[in-house]
């Protein structure tokens, strides 16, 4: 199950060190990263709007939607997805990015891609999101459930 997800990792954070752009895996992959044991689905990176169009430039072949404004029940932000091997690679803006909360209403996520922290997951080295900043806007949207899951983690890694 695993396979086809870490290859398309390797290959999406090697382009995206060679080329020098600043990101950090975020969602539920991140989750994973961490401990916890969800199915893999889509792969979330942040990244800076500036790095927008050399991502797409890089990922041209494999762009299945270009950057757009995007919003759902959770999320409103500037979004590009990828598809690679058949799986989705979503690329979020980090500037001007916000959550929504459960009650509507939009809370600006303070991304800062310079405290990322690298991890090693399943032998592919990637710069992740902080668990702890994980668990407040999976709070904040109201997910939970996923806030018990990487809250028990987080206790575990103190």
């Amino acid at each position: 199950m695993w396979h086809k997800h870490l290859a398309v990792l390797k290959f999406v954070v090697e382009k995206l060190e060679t080329n020098g752009i600043q990101y950090q895996l975020t969602g539920g992959f991140a989750g994973n990263v961490y401990g916890s044991l969800w199915p893999p689905h889509d792969i979330d990176f942040d990244v800076l709007e500036a790095d927008f169009a050399k991502i797409a430039e890089i990922f041209e072949p494999q762009i299945k939607n270009p950057p757009h404004h995007y919003t759902d029940p959770e999320f409103d932000f500037r979004l590009m997805t990828l598809e690679i091997d058949g799986i989705e690679v979503d690329f979020t803006q980090v500037e001007n990015s916000f959550g929504i909360t459960t009650s509507g209403e939009r809370f600006p996520f303070q991304i800062d891609l310079s405290k990322a922290e690298r991890h090693e997951f399943m032998g592919v080295e990637v710069m992740v999101e902080p668990l702890q900043n994980i668990i407040e806007y999976k709070r904040k949207i109201g997910r939970y459930e996923d806030v018990e899951d990487l809250s028990t983690l987080l206790k575990h890694s103190e």
